[in-house]
């Protein structure tokens, strides 16, 4: 009987081996460095959510959303996190193209403009005639279009600085540009870690703007996700799972990320972590529903605005865009926000 239970047990840790090295495998691109925030998928990583999902995956650095969509689009990562509708814009210049978001991330937009308080820029029509440093892949520049629109500002009016993500603040702060655009939470905390006193900023989100954006979503190329589901799948809930982890301890989230870029500094970067809760997560509608819930006609209509503010050649539905094809059950995205 024990040589029976022996060989017995030894088949079932054959076939668990098995099962582990077939698990399939993905690599997955951030938007941005390694920051607080990003804990979500690096805790997802570290504690083996993905793969108890059952996946494989990897979690590497971005250097933009465009940067992003661009990079999954190529195939050279397959999946990434990006600003909705710098994924729209691409969808509409590159109709060829066929991306979908599969999972909203953040409920509302951290898009914004930033510019020292001494400048006199209050509001946005004080922005003509004034120059904005920006890298090219930021989220932030890539909607500009309707941020001015919707305030009767001429975008025409303004002059581009393009600059690395590292020269941003250094522009601002060196008066070489009058203003910045980028994510708040990315912007506010390099100008902290930089030692500046943030009562000198002022900030315009375009949220307070009249922008009702939704934020960054989870994206793939839509042949990609028909043949791989499992992954799909595992990623959403591995991601919720970071969420709910990061919340619970926010040091031990910094920790994670720091394992990926020792050069972070912790507290900063748990400011950063909790802003940002703050910024685009918390909302009623995720306290309500739980992380990913899309309101398909207010999908619709800022898709709709941005198009217009863009001048896309051709309309993008909301269905061509995203899908929820892939989310578990709602127990499964809800969350632990206090």
């Amino acid at each position: 009987m024990k040589l029976v239970h022996a060989v017995a047990c030894a088949a079932a840790a054959l076939l668990f081996a098995g099962a582990a090295q077939a698990q399939p495998k993905a690599k997955f691109i951030l938007d941005w460095a390694f920051q607080g925030q990003q804990s979500i998928w690096t805790l997802a990583q570290d504690k083996g959510y993905f793969k108890a999902a059952g996946a494989d995956i990897s979690v590497d650095r971005g250097y933009g959303s465009g940067d992003t969509v661009a990079k999954v689009a190529s195939g050279a990562w397959d999946m990434g996190l990006a600003d909705l509708y710098v994924l729209l814009r691409f969808l509409g210049e590159n109709p060829d193209q066929k991306l979908k978001a599969f999972f909203l991330v953040y409920d509302r937009s951290a898009l914004s403009v930033a510019s020292l308080k001494e400048s006199g820029i209050n509001k946005p029509a004080d922005l003509k005639g004034k120059t904005i440093a920006a890298p090219q892949g930021d989220a932030s520049f890539q909607v500009f279009p309707l941020f001015a629109k919707l305030n009767g500002l001429d975008p025409n009016s303004i002059t581009w600085k393009t600059v690395t993500p590292d020269l941003r603040e250094t522009m601002l702060l060196r008066k070489q540009a009058d203003a910045v655009t980028g994510h708040i939470l990315t912007v506010r905390l390099n100008l902290m870690s930089a030692k500046v006193d943030l009562s000198q900023i002022h900030f315009m989100p375009y949220a307070d703007y009249g922008v009702d954006l939704y934020g960054h979503v989870l994206l793939a190329r839509a042949d990609w996700l028909e043949k791989n589901p499992q992954i799909a799948r595992a990623m959403i809930i591995g991601t919720v799972k970071g969420f709910n982890d990061m919340l619970a301890d926010p040091d031990g989230a910094v920790a994670s990320v720091q394992k990926r870029d020792p050069l972070i500094k912790p507290d900063i970067e748990k400011e950063r972590l909790l802003f940002t809760v703050k910024s685009v997560h918390d909302t009623p509608a995720v306290r309500k529903d739980g992380m990913g819930v899309v309101n398909k006609e207010r999908l619709a209509r800022t898709l709709a605005q941005v198009s217009e503010a863009f001048n896309m050649k051709r309309a993008v539905s909301a269905d061509e865009i995203f899908t929820d094809k892939y989310y578990p059950p709602a127990a499964q995205r809800k969350v632990n926000i206090k």
